[in-house]
């Protein structure tokens, strides 16, 4: 058979139709179908009325003769045999002369789709066989006035055309059948009873309403073919409790499930408002809900049921059916407003702009609840779609009308327009009265099974006679591996007996009246611990030099008082390290200047913890990922010190503190350099989800915290870089003016795991095996040369040939055009680094910084807060830095120095005694109390500390 543009219609509908056309078949048509085409050919004559008759053929011949409006041209030749709705003439050389034809479609409605501008590019294929021009501009006629709008026909479109003529040739050869599936076409369409008795004998997946073609592919990749095979892959998913969500999302595994046990499933608790008085609304209008022509209101307050019905004849009589709406609704207060979908919602946003009374419209929608979304969320009945009919039969309500649908109550309408029957009226009120009761029993099933999963495990149990209800969290088999866990006992003696099994309980309790090992193991385990007096190493004093008031030098020594502190450290030798306890010493002195008494600055604000302690700590801490608490016990073990995981809290903030000038230096060289490689990662918090992100070139990283992904803050930071920047594909970068190198390894990882799931995919096959032995040659050029620039610029001529050959092909395969589109968009930023010297072709280096907090986030996930996570961040820049640039990070830190490059070019020195360590201005200086209160913090004995927050309790 020909394709003819009936042929080419069904396709671009859905391609089993298209195949069925080709073969000639065809069954009765709906209601709805056999009305819309009525339309579209009366709107197609008015339009085109005015221009007489037409039926010309389009031949070389017939266009040169260059008439303005050329109306139901038809073109033929061996496969195709296409009626054009019209052609206009355009200026613009080609074939035929100085001028040339567009392809004109009436379309009956305004707006245009993707089949309607799939078909115009079909018609420019088939009109360029004659004028040897492709129109770039397809023309639309719109309703029955004709009015003319404009669609641009790309290469992208044309090329999307050309795939899908070519498949139509397949079927119309026999060489290719395409699969049943099923979509949302099949409501109007005339083969839909035959495709669905096909697909349920199948079982395909298809059959969900809610499942796509992209969604559809990606099960078939994965050798997921029916419904049974979709249900046994449900796994119920554990809730984050860090993010409150509202809702769940659906999943196509759990009402595959619901179907193969009928039952419904549960997922969650539904939750519906309870109200006094309960409204159910329901309305019909017009397809595209700009007139709505019928109100139906169910009114339930306690035992009684109202229903009420308000009825537009037109457009004109709208506003007044709102008013009534409204008449009937103000003044109740405690009231729920369900529906059924988001067309009344819009219906009421709509009713605002037209009526007075908007703060009334908003309470109503403040009070709107929509049933469709509780249940698509929530529960899943053992149906294919979450329709009110398929919801509502399955639960036993029954319309009058068998074919009662949306669609139908369209055609039902139009013949009352056209009739002014009674009968089409009253079936209209029918019908949606019973949408309404319909509406009320699908809403009292959710509301019972939301009151069941409220009070599950208490002996609650669901109206007899009801649907049989299964939970999704019981869905899957339990697992043998036991959980750790507090059970709930339905009895308080089992309670009693459990809480008598636990460890501690009988160790402290039974086992050590029968043990002498154990009761003196308890004993030891509930005496308090005194805390061990360190002996004093040393002493030092601290001398005054000027008066802090006056800054004079003129001080003399008031008595010999002494007040003294003691600090604690470590101390590093070539055969290990040892616990230092330093007494410090100091005298008030009187400035003979200004007459004030004072004590020396630095023993005032000197730290209780030095150098080498905190230097220890940190570096246990970031190197080696030991936590805080560890840490803790560690150096109680190991030094006899009993420092509190709290104090180390305080210490990490000190250190990363004194390093963030460092971090500011860090950050500076990078800029200042010609490369730089940027990548990041999710990093979850306690309480929320945030991204750390890294910049670094080859011996400097920096990380960074940002509570979201978004890559405003990298275009002002990287604002006045003109070197060249080294990324992945996140489309967040590609607003930067900067040079940029995408990174190939990620392109190639993502081209090896879809050829692992398109194995058969010839196509794609041969595009990987071009682009892989392209960029084969340019690697070997590197291994032997390095990234200089006079040895890649070689490879330049056949960058270009491949792109060149790219862009000229069309696809059938969908991996092949998806990465056809890909490698062209960003054919400038793959291989930038043939023009430079010392650019690397991939983000190795950014992704190898990511991966230093990726060990850390492993341990961490989940643990931390914003602030415990910067100040960690300003210590692993610290760190991988010295990392990358071949320097000692604990040699580092107990130097004292700030700045890395400065410490990487200085001499060796001397041992010198390290400096003292003390409190930065502002900081608060506050430890944790040592008494049986915990949790609270005294502040150091020093003044003039400020009121800053402590570090967080329990955090890493």
């Amino acid at each position: 058979m020909t394709i003819t543009r009936e042929v080419l219609e069904a396709y671009l509908n859905c391609k089993f139709k298209g195949h069925l056309k080709l073969a000639g078949e065809s069954d009765p048509r709906s209601d709805y179908e056999a009305m819309v085409a009525a339309v579209g050919k009366a709107s197609r004559e008015a339009a085109f009325a005015k221009f007489g008759q037409g039926g010309v053929l389009v031949t070389t011949a017939t266009l040169k003769q260059g008439t303005p409006l050329l109306v139901d041209a038809c073109l033929n030749d061996e496969d195709l045999s296409l009626c054009f709705d019209a052609l206009k003439r355009v200026e613009g050389p080609s074939e035929i002369g100085e001028h040339h034809y567009l392809p004109v479609l009436h379309q009956h409605a305004d707006k245009v789709g993707r089949q309607q501008r799939l078909l115009l590019a079909l018609y420019g294929l088939a009109l360029a066989r004659v004028q040897g021009h492709l129109p770039a501009i397809g023309l639309v006629a719109h309703g029955p006035e004709g009015r003319l709008g404009k669609v641009r026909l790309d290469g992208k479109l044309y090329r999307n055309a050309e795939q899908a003529l070519d498949e139509v040739k397949r079927f119309q050869a026999g060489r290719e059948t395409p699969r049943l599936t099923l979509n949302s076409h099949c409501k109007v369409c005339e083969f839909r009873k035959r495709c669905r008795t096909q697909a349920e004998k199948d079982d395909d997946i298809s059959l969900l309403g809610g499942v796509g073609e992209k969604e559809l592919k990606g099960y078939n990749r994965k050798g997921i073919f029916t419904l049974t095979q979709l249900s046994c892959t449900f796994r119920p998913r554990k809730r984050s409790k860090r993010v409150e969500r509202k809702g769940y999302p659906h999943y196509a595994a759990l009402q595959a499930l619901a179907i193969r046990e009928k039952k419904v499933h549960v997922y969650g608790t539904p939750d519906l408002p309870q109200k006094t008085m309960r409204v159910f609304f329901d309305a019909e209008g017009n397809e595209d809900g700009s007139f709505a022509y019928l109100l139906g209101v169910l009114v339930v307050e306690g035992d009684s049921h109202k229903m009420y019905s308000f009825w537009a004849d037109g457009p004109d009589q709208e506003v007044r059916v709102f008013e009534a709406f409204l008449d009937l609704l103000d003044g109740y207060e405690d009231l729920g407003l369900y529906h059924y979908g988001s067309y009344e919602k819009k219906l009421l946003r709509r009713m605002k702009t037209v009526v007075k009374r908007k703060k009334l419209v908003d309470r109503l929608l403040g009070n709107a609840v929509n049933i469709l979304s509780v249940i698509h969320s929530s529960v899943y009945f053992p149906i294919f779609t979450n329709s009110l009919k398929e919801v509502g039969r399955y639960l036993g309500f029954a319309w009058t009308a068998e074919v009662a649908s949306g669609l139908q109550s369209l055609v039902w309408r139009a013949r009352w327009e056209q009739t002014r029957n009674q009968d089409w009226k009253d079936q209209l009120l029918i019908y949606n009265g019973e949408d309404c009761w319909a509406l009320k029993r699908v809403t009292d099933f959710v509301q019972a099974v939301g009151e069941t999963a409220r009070h599950r495990g208490e002996g609650y149990d669901a109206a007899s006679g009801s649907p049989a209800v299964a939970w999704a969290d019981e869905a899957t088999a339990k697992s043998r591996r036991p959980e750790w866990c507090s059970p709930k006992f339905a009895l308080p003696e089992f309670e009693y007996i459990n809480r008598c099994a636990y460890f501690d309980y009988q160790r402290e309790k039974v086992f050590l009246r029968t043990s002498k090992a154990i009761r003196r193991a308890c004993l030891r385990h509930s005496k308090p611990r005194k805390r061990a007096k360190l002996p004093v190493n040393r002493e030092v004093e601290i001398t005054g030099r000027t008066c802090p008031g006056c800054k004079g030098k003129q001080i003399a020594r008031l008595s010999n008082k002494i007040h003294s502190k003691l600090a604690y450290d470590l101390k590093f030798t070539g055969g290990g390290i040892r616990r230092q306890v330093v007494r410090y010493t100091a005298v008030r002195y009187q400035c003979k200047q200004c007459k004030k008494t004072f004590l020396p600055r630095r023993f005032k604000k000197l730290d209780k913890y030095q150098n080498g302690l905190k230097s220890w700590a940190m570096y246990e801490h970031v190197v080696h990922r030991m936590s805080l608490k560890h840490l803790a016990a560690m150096f109680e073990e190991c030094f006899g010190m009993r420092i509190r995981f709290q104090e180390f809290h305080m210490l990490k903030s000190l250190m990363a503190r004194r390093f963030r000038p460092t971090c500011k230096r860090i950050l500076d060289r990078i800029l200042k350099g010609g490369l730089i490689h940027s990548d990041e990662t999710h990093a979850n918090l306690k309480q929320s989800k945030g991204y750390v992100w890294v910049v670094a070139n080859l011996e400097d990283v920096l990380y960074m915290y940002r509570p979201n992904r978004e890559a405003a803050f990298i275009q002002d930071l990287l604002r006045d870089f003109r070197g060249v920047l080294v990324t992945d594909f996140y489309s967040g970068y590609d607003s930067l003016l900067c040079e940029q190198q995408k990174c190939l390894v990620h392109l190639i990882r993502d081209i090896n795991d879809d050829l692992k799931g398109n194995s058969f995919d010839e196509e794609f096959k041969a595009l990987a095996a071009e682009f892989g032995a392209l960029l084969r040659s340019i690697v070997a050029t590197i291994d032997m040369y390095g990234l200089k620039c006079c040895h890649l610029h070689k490879h330049k001529p056949a960058v270009a040939r491949f792109f060149e050959n790219l862009t000229s092909r069309a696809y059938r395969s969908e991996v092949a055009g998806r990465y056809q589109t890909r490698l062209v968009k960003n054919e400038k930023q793959l291989f930038t680094f043939l023009d430079h010297d010392g650019i690397p072709w991939n983000n190795n280096p950014g992704e190898h910084a990511v991966k230093a907090f990726a060990y850390y986030r492993r341990v961490y996930d989940g643990m931390l807060r914003e602030g415990g996570l910067s100040d960690y961040l300003v210590l692993l820049s610290v760190y991988e830095t010295c990392k990358y640039r071949g320097v000692s990070f604990l040699k580092f830190l107990l130097s004292q120095e700030t700045d890395i490059e400065a410490y990487c070019q200085r001499k060796r020195k001397k041992n010198r005694p390290p400096a003292l360590d003390l409190y930065p201005s502002g900081f608060p200086r506050m430890y944790p109390d040592r008494t049986k209160d915990k949790g609270k913090v005294r502040e150091g004995r020093l003044p003039g500390a400020t009121s800053e927050p402590a570090a967080e309790k329990g955090e890493p």
